[in-house]
Formats: C-alpha cells, sequence, structure tokens
C-alpha cells in the first residue's frame, strides 16, 4: 500500500514552539497543515512569528473536536499533548492519531487516576507515538507495551530560519566579565524543577552575571533581579530574536533543581532551550542528569555543573569551549534535517492504521 499525506491537522490546547516548527517542516515538503486549538492562539503566544497553518481553527468542547476530525478530509491527525486527553478520545476516531508525547507527564511525579488512565489511552491506544528522547521512548514502550505500532523519537530540534545570520559583540570583551545566559520560567516554589534561585545566587556570588528571559511577565523575575547586581531580568523575545540576541553572552544556562522525586522525569527530558543555546553558538553549562550525559558523550559542547565545585572555573572552563557556527547544520541537528524521516514516519502510521483497521 503506497501513501501520500496531502494534508494534516495538529490539535494543542497551547500551541508551543515544537508543534509550530514541525508543522513548518511538513509545510515546508508540500504539506497543508492546519491547526485546531482549544484556548489560545498561537500569534497571541509567539508574537512575529511566522506561524505554518493554513487555517486555524478554534474549539472548546471535546464532541465537537471530535465530529470536527471524523467528518473532516485530513489524512491524518497530530496530538500533541499536554494534557493527554485529546489523544485519548481521538483514540477510537475514523483518521489516524499521531501522539506527540511533550512530556511524559506521570515522570513529573504524582498524578490523578484519572491523568493516569487518559496517559495510559493516549500512549497505548494512538495509531502512532511520537517521543521527544530516545529514554523517553524506552520507558514508554515498556510501560505501554508498544512492541506493535510505529513509534519514532523527534527532538526538540530548531528550524534552520532561527539561525543568526550574524553575532553580536560579547558583552564580556567589553567588560572582561562572563556573562551566561538562561531561557525559560522560573518559579519561587521551592518544589519545582525551575526552582533555580539558589544556582543563580551562587554564581552571581562568584562575579558571574546571569542574564534571564522568560515567556511571561511577573513580579517574581523583577524581586529575583533585586537581589544581586549581577542578576539581569532581559524580559521576553520572540523566539528568532532571543536566539540571535543570545549570541552575545558566554554560556547557556540548562539548569534544573533536581530532586529525588523529579528525578526519573529529568533524567528523560532535553529542553528547547539546549538547542537554542546551540543555535547561539554557546557552550552549555548542564545539570547532571542522563539525557545531558548522554548528549555531551556525542557531542563535546559543555559540561556538566558540579554545583558542589567552584563555580567560577567550571563557568569560565566552560565559556572557553568553541561552538563551530556551524555546528547544528554539520551534525545535521536541524528540524529540517529530520523532514523526510518525519514523512516517511506519517506514512508509516497511516498504512499501520488502516492495515489494522482491516484485521
Amino acid at each position: 500500500m503506497n501513501v501520500r499525506i496531502n494534508s494534516v491537522l495538529f490539535i494543542q490546547v497551547i500551541p508551543d514552539i515544537r508543534t509550530n516548527k514541525i508543522a513548518n517542516v511538513l509545510s515546508q515538503a508540500g504539506i497543508q497543515t492546519d491547526l485546531l486549538y482549544l484556548k489560545t492562539h498561537p500569534a497571541e503566544v509567539y508574537r512575529g512569528y511566522a506561524l505554518p497553518y493554513s487555517r486555524i481553527f478554534k474549539l472548546r468542547m471535546i464532541k465537537e473536536i471530535v465530529e470536527f476530525v471524523d467528518q473532516s478530509s485530513y489524512d491524518l491527525v497530530i496530538s500533541c499533548n499536554e494534557p493527554d486527553i485529546i489523544s485519548a478520545v481521538l483514540a477510537c476516531s475514523t483518521k489516524p492519531v499521531i501522539h506527540d508525547c511533550h512530556d511524559m507527564m506521570s515522570l513529573r511525579g504524582d498524578i490523578t487516576n484519572d491523568q493516569a488512565i487518559l496517559e495510559f489511552i493516549a500512549n497505548k491506544y494512538a495509531s502512532a507515538n511520537i517521543y521527544v528522547t530516545d529514554l523517553i521512548k524506552e520507558i514508554a514502550v515498556q510501560r505501554f507495551g508498544l512492541s506493535n505500532k510505529p513509534v519514532t523519537v523527534l527532538d526538540n530540534y530548531v528550524l534552520r530560519e532561527q539561525l543568526p545570520q550574524q553575532y553580536l559583540p560579547k558583552l564580556s570583551q567589553t567588560d572582561g566579565e562572563i556573562h551566561c545566559v538562561y531561557e525559560g520560567g522560573l518559579t519561587n516554589r521551592s518544589d519545582h524543577h525551575r526552582y533555580i534561585e539558589p544556582v543563580l545566587l551562587a554564581l552571581a556570588q562568584e562575579k558571574v552575571h546571569v542574564h534571564y528571559y522568560t515567556p511571561f511577565q511577573s513580579s517574581y523575575y523583577s524581586m529575583l533581579e533585586q537581589k544581586s547586581p549581577y542578576l539581569h531580568w532581559e524580559g521576553t523575545r520572540e523566539p528568532n530574536e532571543l536566539i540571535y540576541e543570545m549570541t552575545r553572552y558566554d554560556v547557556g544556562l540548562t539548569v534544573l533543581h533536581v530532586t529525588e522525586r523529579n528525578k526519573p522525569f529529568l533524567d528523560s527530558t532535553f529542553p528547547n532551550k539546549a538547542w537554542d543555546y546551540l543555535a547561539a553558538g554557546l557552550p552549555i553549562l548542564f545539570s547532571d542528569l542522563t539525557s545531558f550525559q548522554q548528549f555531551l558523550k556525542s557531542y563535546a559542547v559543555g559540561r556538566i555543573l558540579d554545583l558542589s565545585g567552584h563555580l567560577f572555573e567550571q563557568v569560565r572552563a566552560a565559556s572557553l569551549i568553541p561552538i563551530n557556527p556551524g555546528f547544528l547544520n554539520d551534525y545535521r541537528l536541524t528540524m529540517e534535517d529530520q523532514s523526510d524521516r518525519l514523512v516517511e514516519f506519517l506514512e508509516e502510521a497511516v498504512i499501520s492504521f488502516y492495515k489494522r483497521s482491516r484485521e
């Protein structure tokens, strides 16, 4: 059976940057990509970012979504978590449904019985599954028994259009000090993996500047900045502008608050920010987690940060690691480099779906 994918519908409660990037490469491959969202239009989240969708729909009710999908002419649906409810309710759809698992919620810690049931249905009964890292895929295959369906890994690669064409002068060339950058959310909740205030203050104590860019405004961000002249809240930026602006710094920080409870989840993750730092030509300081250790074995682009060691010397050593401006292109680590493999996987998913439906 030969198939050709002509149109794909993406569904997500609040479309994120990963969904936009995947839709972008499919659109470049000549596939019509549409979006159905439930809460926030992607233009509100990513201002200044060229959206890759031909049509964008908004529905709120699950029943409406199921009817919309079943009555549509799309070749397949890509349902993006979290939450898992959309993938779960579409598992019995008349269309092939790919579950793009951005995060496996049960790895974060305690979830409700309802959430556990939805996660099981979404992963077990979707037509095919996509995971962000090999570790999450391995966990899912074992946990949900995914031996007889198409399953693949697609990391959070950047698009080639996000790669800077030129770099800004380094701030360190002006003042002779080290400037790190952190991209992403922060919180003052001590039980959350984004609670990294102690690390930032420890770096500041060593006279290392930390510039942080956040996805939204918060009084906590300004309050944190006031705790040290070496902490700098730089506000928000649209994705491409952010990568270009980060070229002025020396080191990217992919640090997390790791606890015994959240370590199994964090061990399997690889955040968007790490790819953005590499796109900006920055070496990276990572938390001591399995996925980061494995990445550094393959690509010598940074160091594991030992919080019990001499922080300034670790940051200085990381800042001296050269990152070739063409690194991501040279190693075929952009989303476009995955395009052919992704389209082949979607075709395999469609073939598998209709083959099983005849059994």
